[in-house]
């Protein structure tokens, strides 16, 4: 708990000039606000006097307090705004980097769903929990004030407030406490619903492709029996607080009042001091009962806010250098040396003592069985895993030295699978460099045979390709990714079954288009389809993540008994 408040408070105190004025308008507002009733017995004390000079001194008073108090709230509000709005900005930048900056791991076993859901309720709860606080801290400062007056005027008042005080408060920890759970319970059937929710929207072509529409509200149907059952046990402790709050406080305001009448009518208490009870004790048992539902609210929101910071605690187990090495390019010298890996939670022995040498500006292809090791070879070449044996070198510096933006700044991806941004045609090609002309795009988009495709748009390359880019077909966002990897000029260039979603006409323009910007670049090439690497200079074939075989195209070939030999035979006798 007071590493959650820590954190809320860290972001708050980022801007102390404003906390300052507002702390101070707060505790101001707490105290003038509730002084007011003490005016009641002051007006009734001073009536049978007549002292008109003395009543108009006490109302000229009270309307300064009404009006500092006013005052007071606007300044509280104001602040607190300004300092609310810059926090919870400062903290949901805060939280994205975060996320951004965790490994690949961590992504691969998140559910999407349930991270929007989290941070989207943090987010809110941030707002809602400053708020509640406000009101929690001004009913503490009337509670304190009035006790403090009455000390002095009615100690006897005193103790039965400050004991009917605490017995409340009492109760409410304990029911609160309960509510917090229930809603920790239900937050975690709120991230399922999320999480199938958002599945969903995601892969809707595949829903369709199967007509699994109603499998997929079945689903959702399901899930919320579990849902529904949680959010009741969490709406119903509410109710809970309302029963166990409500009537011991109604019950003690009910005795101070009996006791402080009975006083009145023997003559103990004046006529202004019941004034002056009656005022104060409506006024504070009203703001108790605020006081414990800012309790509620705080204990929901805290829930929630929790679970939002979890996200700052996650660990960066992919940690740059502590001493980076600077450099803005590399020649392209890659070995992987003696390099044995595991999946975490997954794989054993994906690579085991596996060595490549790959010189500068040489085409490597990686030849194997789904699951030999290929892409995992490239995963650790980028760091987004580290090594459990061996190094991995650019160069001949260790990548554990390079910083992984710039380790990865070296290179040029694209992916068996492109994932683009809804975002114009554009916008998805000039992605991987900061400052580009229209000019520089469309020369890329010819390289990769993409621009005539682009001219019969409508809007060209302002056209928006849709979320994850399901406006344009299989080929047209493997060509965008080429263009994209081409403009931003990398000094490595890989390629991931980049062609498996060409035709054979495409496909032969892009591996001419491929060929000639890979000219003096180290390449590596992972392929199935093994037309598409006919021309690099060196083939290596991964079995159980070892390596099987190696040399040119020409050279296995010659291996009667060759395993890439095999898969060539596959792939050109027909069936």
């Amino acid at each position: 708990m007071l590493k959650t408040f820590k954190y809320f408070y860290r972001f708050l105190l980022a801007y102390p000039q404003a906390f300052t004025i507002f702390a101070l308008s707060l505790l101001g507002l707490g105290f003038f606000g509730s002084i007011q009733p003490y005016f009641y017995k002051l007006f009734i004390d001073a009536v049978p006097s007549l002292n008109y000079q003395y009543l108009l001194k006490i109302l000229f008073s009270y309307t300064a307090i009404r009006l500092l108090t006013l005052a007071l709230d606007l300044l509280t509000y104001y602040f607190g705004d300004l300092i609310v709005i810059k926090s919870a900005r400062d903290l949901r930048l805060r939280v994205v980097k975060r996320i951004q900056d965790l490994d690949f791991a961590y992504h691969t076993e998140k559910s999407t769903g349930s991270l929007i859901s989290a941070v989207k309720r943090g987010d809110s709860a941030f707002f809602n929990l400053f708020h509640s606080q406000i009101r929690v801290i001004r009913v503490l400062i009337n509670f304190i004030t009035v006790l403090a007056l009455f000390s002095f005027i009615r100690p006897e008042i005193a103790i039965l407030l400050g004991f009917s005080f605490l017995i409340n408060l009492a109760t409410t920890y304990l029911l609160i406490k309960n509510s917090i759970n229930k809603r920790a319970s239900f937050n975690i059937q709120e991230d399922e619903i999320s999480s199938i929710i958002v599945d969903n929207l995601i892969n809707y072509e595949t829903v369709k492709l199967f007509a699994r529409e109603k499998w997929e509200l079945s689903r959702l149907k399901r899930n919320f029996v579990p849902w529904y059952k949680k959010l009741w046990g969490y709406g119903n402790s509410f109710r809970l607080i309302d029963i166990g709050i409500g009537i011991p406080a109604n019950l003690s305001l009910f005795l101070i009042l009996l006791f402080s009448i009975s006083q009145t009518a023997k003559g103990n208490f004046s006529a202004g001091d019941l004034a002056l009870i009656i005022g104060f004790l409506t006024s504070f048992y009203g703001q108790m009962f605020e006081l414990l539902y800012g309790l509620r609210e705080i204990a929901k929101n805290f829930t929630d806010l929790q679970t939002y910071f979890s996200v700052l605690d996650e660990k960066i187990l992919i940690k740059d250098s502590s001493h980076p090495v600077k450099k803005t390019s590399v020649s392209g010298e890659i070995v992987f040396d003696k390099v044995s890996f595991s999946y975490p939670n997954g794989k054993e022995n994906a690579l085991k003592n596996f060595t490549l040498e790959i010189r500068q500006g040489e085409s490597v292809a990686l030849v194997g069985r789904s699951g030999s090791g290929k892409t995992t070879l490239v995963k650790l070449l980028m760091r987004f895993y580290d090594l459990a044996k061996g190094k991995i070198t650019i160069d001949g510096i260790n990548i554990n030295k390079y910083r992984k933006s710039q380790l990865r700044s070296f290179m040029g991806v694209v992916p068996q699978e492109p994932i683009l941004f809804n975002n114009t045609i554009a916008y998805n090609i000039a992605y991987g460099i900061s400052q580009v002309t229209k000019k520089q795009i469309i020369a890329a988009s010819k390289m990769a045979y993409l621009h005539d495709f682009i001219n019969t748009l409508p809007q060209k390359y302002e056209t928006n390709v849709g979320e994850r880019g399901i406006k344009l077909s299989g080929g047209q966002k493997q060509r965008l990714a080429i263009a994209r990897m081409i403009l931003s000029d990398p000094d490595i260039i890989i390629f991931d079954e980049a062609t498996s979603s060409l035709d054979s006409e495409s496909e032969q323009k892009i591996q001419e288009a491929f060929w000639r910007v890979s000219h003096n670049k180290t390449t590596i090439i992972i392929a199935h389809r093994l037309s598409t690497i006919m021309k690099a200079d060196k083939i290596v074939v991964i079995e159980d993540g070892q390596i099987k075989e190696m040399g040119s195209h020409r050279a296995l070939m010659q291996q009667k008994k060759s395993l890439y030999r095999h898969f060539w035979k596959l792939q050109v006798t027909p069936i």
